[in-house]
């Protein structure tokens, strides 16, 4: 992790309230979010935000992200007291940690996330997750992340454990615990999503027993969601120190 990461993500046992008073997963209607730039922008000031990240979805395809940044850093220029990162949201492609997304895509990036949202099949399409038992989702879930931190240039794993958080209960705590010390051990950063996490005590047990660097995103898709990420850690005495 270079310098510049280490500052923008601290160690969960060192988390202060600074450290989690942002939003680092955030989507704008330029993909699958309702609202604009500038509305994101004026209400993280509204509700106190010190740094926010756009992190819209993009894919090897995707034309329109230089112009995207240009946008958001114009934007930004009218929100002095808010720091505002332009990123983005790539999924993995295998288990290999091939990423969805060109380089030069990465290059516009201040942070780059990588997701698990679709099993891909190998040969080019996807796995029904209808046809996956309980056991062998959390499997596929769990080799795709490894995979990612084990070689995609990502700067935080978005979500684990995300696509079987929304159907069935709390993810595998064996593989869980895996995924964040494989996080700690690349210095990759793990996402704590209150929109995916359904057991947080428990999420957060495991962080205090492996101290992972941690990003704090709550992947707003509409405007009241901006910032609940923090609120909810803040109501589990996270940042008081």
């Amino acid at each position: 992790m270079s310098t510049h990461k280490k500052q923008m993500f601290a160690r969960f046992l060192d988390l202060k309230w600074p450290d989690i008073n942002c939003d680092m997963h955030l989507h704008t209607t330029r993909t699958d979010g309702k609202a604009d730039i500038k509305d994101v922008m004026h209400y993280a000031v509204e509700r106190g935000l010190s740094r926010i990240a756009f992190t819209e979805h993009v894919r090897r395809d995707t034309q329109w992200f230089q112009e995207f940044t240009r946008q958001v850093r114009a934007e930004q220029k009218a929100y002095p007291q808010l720091e505002v990162l332009v990123g983005c949201e790539a999924k993995a492609l295998d288990t290999e940690g091939l990423l969805d997304a060109t380089d030069k895509i990465l290059a516009e990036c201040d942070i780059v996330l990588g997701s698990v949202h679709r099993f891909p099949d190998g040969r080019g399409g996807y796995i029904g997750f209808s046809s996956l038992s309980q056991e062998h989702f959390a499997q596929i879930e769990f080799e795709l992340a490894v995979g990612l931190l084990g070689a995609a240039p990502i700067d935080v794993l978005a979500h684990p454990g995300g696509m079987y958080f929304r159907r069935y209960t709390d993810f595998p705590s064996a593989m869980m615990r895996e995924i964040l010390k494989q996080s700690l051990e690349r210095g990759i950063a793990v996402e704590i999503n209150t929109s995916y996490i359904q057991n947080l005590p428990g999420f957060l047990r495991l962080c205090v027993e492996i101290n992972p660097y941690v990003s704090i995103g709550s992947d707003m898709h509409r405007l009241e969601q901006l910032g609940e990420c923090r609120d909810r850690l803040h109501a589990h005495g996270v940042g008081f120190s």
